[in-house]
């Protein structure tokens, strides 16, 4: 959350709403624990989740609490905007966007409209908001850092770098600006400067995050320095001994350095702990497999593999040994 009044992205239902959509529903108390036997039957549910968020929407009110003071409401508005951007909630966010439509202009208001805007894809109405924000405030970093996203995501790739470089003049440790710097570079193949950025970016933060420790592994891998990235990629499994991205990029590394026991051991934990996350890992463990000469292990992972991927063409071929 940006802010306090952030929290309200959150809010669903007030306490008289609850109770209405609770009516006629079973009774669940310490003695008749109902709902701890039956609800884990429905978590893996198709379309659970958005048949739940219909029937709340019928119970809905409004996006804000209905105790807040006048003088409340704005921040809590653009406060529960930002939030519920940052969440990628479309829905909740369209809640918001159309409530602050009745509240005074400000810097914060045009750039929740400008990133709305963004996340529908409206690209030129995205760069209107954000540059009536700038307007308001030139030397707010939050507002050009919106820019120059909608500006690359355009084709506008050299006045969305123009647009970073000012911001880093102006503010050197702004972190958003920073990872712009980096995923723009990453974009146009430049990665070199993706590496420059990204060490920037870590020396910022106060204690940088597995990811970024994996983030910055991955770069060097596509630098073809593998020497730097392997003590950078096991610094991220300290961190977090589950991190997917580092156990995924340090499987790569051990494969093309030919170490294929470790391969092995880091893709084997990539397919455990993350079986749906992406059909090529099974691809990746059955031909370390193979290599080692375990054949019924190769078999079965790509079998597990279809299983869960079902419409992926490369398992299947590999399942029928095409």
């Amino acid at each position: 959350m940006h802010q306090p009044e952030g929290l309200v992205a959150y809010y669903l239902l007030d306490d008289a709403a609850v109770r209405k959509l609770a009516e006629g529903g079973t009774v669940n108390t310490d003695d008749r624990t109902l709902l701890e036997y039956y609800a884990p039957h429905t978590m893996l549910t198709h379309g659970l989740f958005d048949a739940n968020q219909e029937l709340i929407a019928q119970f809905r009110k409004g996006p804000l609490p209905t105790n807040l003071e006048p003088s409340e409401v704005q921040n809590a508005l653009e406060g529960g905007s930002l939030t519920a951007l940052d969440l990628s909630d479309e829905a909740n966010a369209r809640n918001f966007v159309r409530a602050l439509e009745s509240q005074p202009e400000s810097l914060s208001h045009y750039i929740v409209q400008g990133r709305f805007a963004l996340m529908q894809g409206a690209l030129t109405d995205a760069k209107s908001f954000l540059e009536a924000a700038i307007k308001r405030d030139p030397d707010s970093p939050e507002a050009m850092h919106w820019l120059a996203i909608a500006e690359h995501r355009s084709g506008e790739d050299t006045s969305a770098r123009l647009r970073v470089d000012e911001i880093l003049k102006r503010h050197p440790r702004f972190l958003p600006a920073l990872t712009d710097e980096m995923q723009f570079a990453a974009d146009r193949k430049d990665f070199r400067i993706a590496l420059l950025a990204q060490l920037n970016r870590m020396a910022v933060m106060t204690d940088p995050l597995a990811s970024e420790y994996c983030r910055l592994g991955a770069i060097w891998m596509k630098l073809s320095n593998l020497a730097e990235a392997e003590p950078v990629l096991l610094r991220g499994t300290l961190k977090d001994p589950y991190s997917y991205a580092c156990h995924l990029e340090l499987g790569e590394l051990y494969r093309e350095t030919g170490r294929l026991r470790l391969a092995r051991q880091h893709f084997e934990l990539v397919v455990r702990f993350y079986p749906d996350y992406d059909p090529t890992i099974f691809r990746a463990l059955a031909g370390v497999y193979v290599a080692l000469g375990d054949s019924h292990s190769a078999k079965a992972t790509l079998r597990k593999g279809l299983r869960l991927f079902p419409d992926d063409p490369e398992l299947q071929k590999a399942v029928l040994g095409k």
